[in-house]
């Protein structure tokens, strides 16, 4: 009878996690939809997206593939060192279904990725797991030199709405940074005082079992590859969005300096979890525009329109990948 009960505890705690996991990001994401489209005459956002030429958004939609792809094929470069003959149609497949079900669950895909090449190849879950950080390093590396050239390139317009661009008063607080360095340490004080209790043994061994998979990947021998294919990504990311201002008339003049920093704050705005992005990528995406004298019906029209496209191409070609990896056979 007792075992029966936990059995239930377990299973009504299990169901309050998925729900905040899948809940909170999601509705995140609609309470700023709300915000950025209360104000929207959505006849004439639709005017305005019917007149897009649909055309480029469509060939937009190649790059985003191409640099996914490439991911794919990046990633059996860190899994190679740690001594496992993966296939590289499995890792891109990986890759490109992940994206599908971030779109279900914020940053689950990653850890679904791991876990379907963990089954399908016989590697060690916590050794692919390593290998992501890796691979997570290099891209928040990508997009810090991304925001920083924006932001070189743009410095006049900077400087001519200064205003604009005012720090919020929380991030200048010395008790913001005195709070981040008391959780660091507070994380380190439960590690070491609790190393001998079982869930620290098993986080223990999941960080030891990463920081092995960093050491062997940085002795990979083809360093140059991997650099030349994380830049490949970029690149390919870049053109995914930038070839979308060309589809609308108030935006195919912008230039490739605007389109750059647009791209960077839609870029960092993927940090903010939620269900692909879904609201602070759109809110991203306005009022970076704005800075550059797009109205926001005009901006808000945009954001929409290549959200739902590039969306619902990401998880096409995801659902497809994912079928892909079901019927294949593992090792």
């Amino acid at each position: 009878m007792g075992e029966s009960t936990e059995i239930k505890e377990q299973k009504g705690q299990s169901f309050i996690s998925k729900l905040f996991r899948i809940g909170l990001p999601l509705l995140l994401g609609v309470v700023i939809l709300y915000f950025l489209y209360r104000d929207t005459d959505l006849d004439e956002m639709w005017s305005m997206i019917k007149d897009a030429n649909f055309g480029i958004l469509l060939f937009s939609l190649i790059f985003g593939l191409a640099g996914n792809v490439i991911r794919g094929i990046r990633w059996k470069l860190l899994i190679d060192p740690l001594g496992y003959d993966t296939k590289v149609i499995h890792l891109i497949y990986a890759a490109l279904g992940s994206y599908a079900v971030n779109y279900v669950l914020p940053r689950a895909g990653e850890v679904w990725r791991c876990g379907v090449v963990a089954k399908k190849e016989k590697v060690p879950f916590s050794k692919l797991l390593g290998t992501l950080i890796v691979d997570r390093m290099f891209d928040t590396l990508m997009v810090a030199l991304i925001a920083t050239l924006a932001f070189f390139l743009n410095a006049k317009e900077f400087i001519r709405n200064k205003e604009m661009f005012k720090l919020p008063e929380i991030l200048t607080s010395v008790w913001l940074y005195i709070g981040g360095f008391a959780f660091v340490l507070a994380v380190f004080a439960v590690l070491y005082f609790f190393r001998n209790t079982a869930p620290i043994k098993k986080i223990n061994g999941y960080l030891i079992s990463i920081w092995d998979v960093l050491k062997t990947s940085w002795r990979m021998k083809s360093k140059g590859l991997f650099l030349i294919y994380t830049v490949s990504i970029w690149i390919c990311y870049f053109f995914f969005f930038y070839v979308t201002f060309y589809a609308f008339n108030f935006t195919e003049n912008l230039g490739v300096t605007v389109g750059l920093f647009v791209f960077a704050v839609s870029s960092l705005s993927m940090a903010i979890p939620s269900n692909g992005g879904l609201g602070p990528w759109q809110a991203a995406v306005i009022l970076s525009l704005g800075i550059f004298g797009v109205i926001t019906a005009q901006a808000t029209a945009f954001a929409t329109a290549v959200f739902t496209v590039q969306a619902l191409w990401q998880a096409l070609y995801g659902l497809f990948a994912i079928t892909a990896l079901s019927v294949m056979k593992d090792k």
